[in-house]
């Protein structure tokens, strides 16, 4: 591996770590049941000690400071895939952080009290160990103030039926009557919608960050596209996140992840395979100009991707018109 290609991964890596994860936390995203911290340095601890530690020792016991120019090749892939797991819910954030807080002899002071000490007394106690003590209580948000991000979410939510019948002017072409019938969805698609919630809600192995990412791919309407990066945006996780859960989607094509492309408008990934000489590529543009979306000369999408997401929140169906 070449200089620039380490360089990479340990940009990767300190994003992942000092940007990513702290915002997730303070959004209280739902890939985790609890967050326990929202400090950079507080991710960093827990994923090293796991990972350069295995679960044993704290991380510089192994490795000397500063860890992002020490660690080898494996050590910033395996550390960044940690990261990734917890982003996806496919790991227990508190799990990870009571093996950590093991590794420091510190288990005990944090995990038997209630939450709200705990987040204050690790935020305070695992800074480095200069004699100095930050605050934690300006990083931990409360239940009750939302985040303006999560506001402008539910005022750009429509009406769920709105987004199951899409109209043709929206980058959508000209189509014959049979197939605006077939864009505008008949009420009875509202009984589909229902049973496809019904059957992510109540999957037994899902994380709640997948039920989460099946839900608003729901919403992209036949005839358009969306993009890993735009339902990231929304879910405030990462690209390959999305792709990992449209690689796993155990409700294909009725959960449709055929409709969801690559960020330059390419034909991204389908069934495992990427790009447009994948093996399954041309079965995705074959669905997708089939539900009336069209690519250019070069084979990438034609108009912008769909982004007006829904979560389908209670109630929704017994309100559209």
């Amino acid at each position: 591996m070449t200089n620039s290609d380490i360089d990479a991964l340990r940009e990767e890596w300190k994003t992942l770590y000092s940007q990513t994860l702290p915002k997730l936390a303070k959004a209280r995203d739902p890939a985790q049941p609890r967050w326990p911290i929202t400090l950079d340095h507080c991710f960093a601890r827990i994923i090293l000690d796991n990972v350069v530690g295995d679960g044993k020792q704290q991380w510089d016991k192994v490795t000397p400071k500063p860890a992002v120019r020490s660690m080898d090749e494996k050590q910033l892939n395996d550390a960044i895939a940690l990261g990734l797991k917890i982003i996806g819910g496919e790991v227990d954030l508190c799990q990870l952080d009571e093996i950590s807080l093991r590794c420091r002899g510190k288990n005990e002071a944090k995990y038997g009290k209630s939450s709200t000490e705990g987040v204050q007394e690790q935020e305070t106690q695992l800074l480095p160990s200069t004699g100095r003590r930050k605050r934690a209580a300006d990083d931990v948000e409360g239940d009750g103030n939302p985040s303006p991000k999560r506001t402008r979410k539910e005022l750009d939510r429509q009406s769920t039926l709105d987004s199951w019948r899409t109209q043709a002017s929206e980058n959508v072409p000209s189509t014959t009557s049979k197939e605006n019938h077939q864009l505008e969805k008949p009420p009875t698609d509202r009984k589909e919608l229902q049973r496809q919630l019904e059957r992510i809600q109540s999957h037994p192995s899902l994380t709640p960050y997948r039920k989460r990412l099946y839900t608003i791919l729901l919403s992209v309407p036949q005839g358009r596209y969306t993009t890993y990066a735009a339902m990231s945006d929304y879910l405030v996780s990462s690209a390959r996140a999305v792709g990992s859960g449209m690689r796993n989607n155990p409700f294909a094509p009725e959960v449709p992840c055929h409709r969801v492309l690559a960020a330059n408008g390419e034909i991204g990934g389908f069934h495992g395979d990427w790009g447009k000489n994948g093996k399954h590529a041309a079965k995705k543009i074959e669905l997708l100009r089939g539900e009336g979306v069209r690519f250019d000369s070069r084979g990438k999408v034609v108009g912008e991707p769909f982004r007006r997401f829904h979560e389908f929140q209670e109630g929704a169906l017994d309100s559209s018109p």
